[in-house]
């Protein structure tokens, strides 16, 4: 971690979390868990970090659901 001088190990980790879930990457989760435990990050943080990693992910997925709703009601428009 010595590439990281503003970010502590837990907030490194908390991250890891998140950008796991956010890119859909389960090794990358079951690291990032494992090291942000070891780092002294509470289940509450883990949690927190988890649902911020589902809100990102859900962005793009509720963004072209929209999409496909609005080509739908103006298909007469194409």
């Amino acid at each position: 971690m010595e590439q990281f001088k503003h970010l502590d190990p837990k907030t490194v980790e908390l991250a890891g979390i998140a950008a796991s879930i956010a890119g859909g990457c389960r090794p990358c989760l079951d690291y990032h868990f494992k090291k942000g435990i070891e780092t002294g990050c509470t289940i509450d943080e883990v949690k927190e970090a988890i649902e911020l990693g589902k809100m990102i992910r859900q962005r793009p997925i509720k963004d072209i659901y929209e999409q496909a709703e609005k080509l739908i009601v103006n298909i007469n428009k194409l």
